[in-house]
């Protein structure tokens, strides 16, 4: 029996990303008066000067949302069924970089999931046609991992068509192979595909502690503050090229660009088991479960939404059970502040010897939202869940505290200038590739292997809430050291306190979930501290060095962290 764990936001807090966008400066208008003035001035100098750009400056960056499915082929004539969802960005027009994850969704397997880095090369072949090869590099395992998966280091290429369908999306198809090089599986198979392309708008950075930006651009960007310190109104030239068709500016000359709501939710979910549900094993399965998660929630107007989730369990006899689900819903208004929910969703779920049959899980409930202050608001929920093809169902209750913003709402091709993000705030965000070395902390920490040390590959978001400190979610998947099913999800904060112009010391404490790959974290709860030293190679790119602790308060394991990791740093302009 392989255990497994909750991987949590890495894929949603990601929807930000690898993808550098370009600063552009805007033209330095001259000091000179006009040498034709269209009425006789005062020989004093106007009043009214030029509009004061932002030192912010958003590119749209073209990201696109990725479902595949395929069948992979086991020993002894085994089959499973696997969901992959990708999150790529544009890096330039043949090049895309982003994160993926892999789910047992048939067979016999469920819970077997991985994670990792994916990259892609494309070539337009015509105005609808595409062809493209990409490759994925990850971890993870799961319902047999050890033997299947090996330490879980897995490698995924594949080549393939794909058509434009407008508004609509793009379907695909191709070919795939699988390998997980110290495991069992080899597969090639067939893959179709789904994707929809969006435009996402970014900055390259943004100036704050331990930053080498010059000094002006530190001033003027202000963290929980608009682009520029004052709100930007919409200058002449601006206003005449809005109102010329030939601007290609699809918006009202005098509005500026509306925004979609969006809820970033840290959640709890408790899960009332009925006596007669047995474990894979055929053992009674525990009557509660508790997990801890995250959820990203976009609406497609006003009322209609996607959504998107993962969450692992942290107690119930259940340490490595983990679900990855995504689906949508309704949002009925019943006042200003007071909202019901309807939803149901669907998607990968398993591990920790809990039996969800090939993977499959569905969900669907009700939830009462409430909001606090204009960006806050408390969810409880009531639903339910079962899985596809396991003896797997549970009742379930929840809570949510949920985050509110806005994102601009924006057509793909749409042109947005400055000062069309007047009224929006810069979100200060980091993406961090991360790769973290466990070492022994007792004899007892693992069930096998104890003298071999664990590699874990993984990712880090981080929200700056003020120059030196910030709020932090990570997921990690094992990738050698015979740890094959080890996931991790964390959530925490942190502090970085710069030293220098160009160097800083960081430390951060962690709370959250981990199973499997034969670590002994007893209910699946962990709690981490790192802290470490870092170098600003430029306004977006830094390399981190930390040393920590990891360990299970209800379990015997206890490790001493190596860590290295590359941080990319990025704005978001919300409202």
């Amino acid at each position: 029996m392989t255990l497994r764990n909750n991987y949590f936001g890495a894929i949603l807090l990601c929807l930000s990303a690898t993808a550098v966008a370009q600063t552009q400066q805007p033209t330095q208008q001259p000091t000179q008066q006009p040498t034709q003035q269209p009425t006789q001035q005062p020989t004093q100098q106007p009043t009214q000067q030029p509009t004061q750009q932002p030192d912010v400056t958003y590119q749209p960056v073209q990201t696109t949302w990725r479902a595949t499915f395929e069948n992979w082929k086991l020993p002894e004539g085994e089959t499973m069924g696997m969901l992959g969802t990708n999150l790529l960005f544009d890096v330039n027009p043949n090049v895309k970089l982003g994160i993926a994850s892999y789910g047992a969704m048939t067979g016999v397997r469920g819970g077997f999931i991985t994670l990792g880095l994916a990259s892609e090369l494309q070539k337009e072949l015509s105005e609808n046609w595409v062809a493209h090869t990409g490759l994925f590099v990850g971890a993870g395992g799961g319902a047999g991992g050890y033997i299947l998966a090996g330490g879980g280091f897995m490698l995924r290429a594949d080549a393939g068509l794909t058509y434009k369908m407008g508004p609509y999306g793009n379907l695909g198809a191709g070919v795939s192979w699988v390998t997980f090089p110290t495991g069992q599986i080899r597969s090639t198979q067939p893959y179709i595909m789904y994707e929809y392309p969006f435009d996402s708008f970014m900055s390259d950075g943004w100036s704050g502690s331990g930053s080498s930006a010059s000094s002006s651009s530190r001033a003027n960007t202000n963290f929980g503050s608009t682009a520029s310190s004052n709100t930007i109104a919409p200058s002449a030239s601006y206003l005449s090229s809005a109102s010329n068709p030939s601007s290609g500016i699809k918006q009202n000359a005098t509005r500026f660009a509306s925004s979609k709501r969006q809820e970033f939710s840290v959640a709890w979910t408790g899960y009332k088991i009925p006596s007669s549900v047995t474990k894979t094993s055929g053992a009674a399965q525990s009557s509660t479960m508790q997990l801890a998660g995250a959820r990203w929630t976009t609406y497609l107007t006003d009322r209609w939404f996607l959504t998107f989730q993962a969450s692992g369990a942290f107690a119930g006899n259940s340490a490595g059970y983990m679900q990855i689900l995504g689906g949508g819903g309704y949002r009925l208004p019943l006042g200003s502040s007071t909202a019901l929910k309807f939803y149901g969703n669907v998607g990968p779920a398993g591990g920790g010897d809990v039996a969800t049959g090939g993977g499959i899980l569905y969900g669907a409930g009700v939830a009462l939202q409430q909001s606090i202050t204009d960006d806050l608001a408390i969810e409880f929920g009531l639903g339910g869940v079962k899985a596809g093809t396991g003896d797997f169902k549970a009742l379930a209750a929840g809570v949510n505290l949920s985050y509110i913003f806005g994102l601009p709402r924006t057509k793909s091709g749409q042109k947005l200038l400055p000062n069309d993000f007047a009224g929006y705030k810069l979100a200060p965000l980091q993406l961090r590739a991360i790769n973290q070395t466990y070492l022994k902390g007792n004899d007892q920490w693992r069930s096998r292997d104890v003298g071999q040390s664990v590699n874990n590959l993984g990712f880090a978001a981080d929200y700056f809430i003020n120059p030196k400190v910030y709020l932090t979610g990570q997921g990690l998947a094992a990738y050698s050291g015979d740890a094959g099913a080890f996931m991790t999800g964390l959530v925490g904060a942190g502090v970085n306190q710069p030293i220098s112009k160009d160097w800083f010391v960081i430390a951060e404490g962690l709370v959250g979930a981990a199973g499997g790959g034969s670590l002994a974290v007893g209910n699946g709860s962990v709690w981490q501290v790192n802290a470490g030293l870092g170098y600003r190679i430029n306004k977006s790119l830094s390399l981190m060095v930390t040393g920590g602790r990891m360990q299970a308060p209800t379990g015997d394991f206890s490790a001493n962290v190596i860590g290295v990791s590359l941080g990319y740093r990025f704005g978001l302009p919300v409202n």
